[in-house]
């Protein structure tokens, strides 16, 4: 599978660019700025290592370059509730970040972050499962959301 950008550098792409939009002062205390970005991080945390520990302990690829590697399909654990937990965590990560710069801008780079990660990574990896895992893929597609 080709990429247009990996996904870890497209998420640093969109830590600098919410980094570079101008701030302005949220409608919440500092306090509340801080729990909210703490609990987001948690949340993003938790995410992410449910879903590389589920590929770890069932001994398939991580790489997001070459899902046709897979040699299982995680269907268990958190991918119950998303079948892009990792991914679901940059963006959970990068709306931490956002409020943690007090940027509401940052939604639109959320936003774009999603987009190319749907067209460019998520949809290519969806072909490659049903190819590889047919109709079992399909059904796990039917009943589990893209992202939450």
């Amino acid at each position: 599978m080709k990429l247009k950008l990996p996904p870890p550098i497209l998420f640093l792409l969109g830590i600098a660019l919410i980094a570079c939009l101008p701030a302005f002062p949220l409608p919440f205390s500092t306090a509340v700025r801080i729990g909210l970005c703490g609990a987001l991080l948690l949340i993003g945390a938790v995410f992410a290592a449910a879903g590389f520990f589920a590929f770890i302990r069932q001994k398939t690829t991580l790489s997001p370059q070459s899902p046709e590697r897979s040699s299982t399909l995680v269907t268990d654990g958190i991918f119950r509730i998303s079948r892009n937990p990792m991914y679901l965590s940059l963006v959970i990560w990068l709306t931490a970040w956002a409020i943690w710069r007090e940027s509401p801008l940052g939604l639109i780079v959320i936003i774009l972050f999603v987009l190319y990660l749907t067209y460019f990574q998520i949809k290519p990896e969806e072909q490659a499962l049903e190819r590889k895992f047919g109709r079992v893929f399909l059904q796990y597609k039917q009943s589990v959301r893209r992202w939450i």
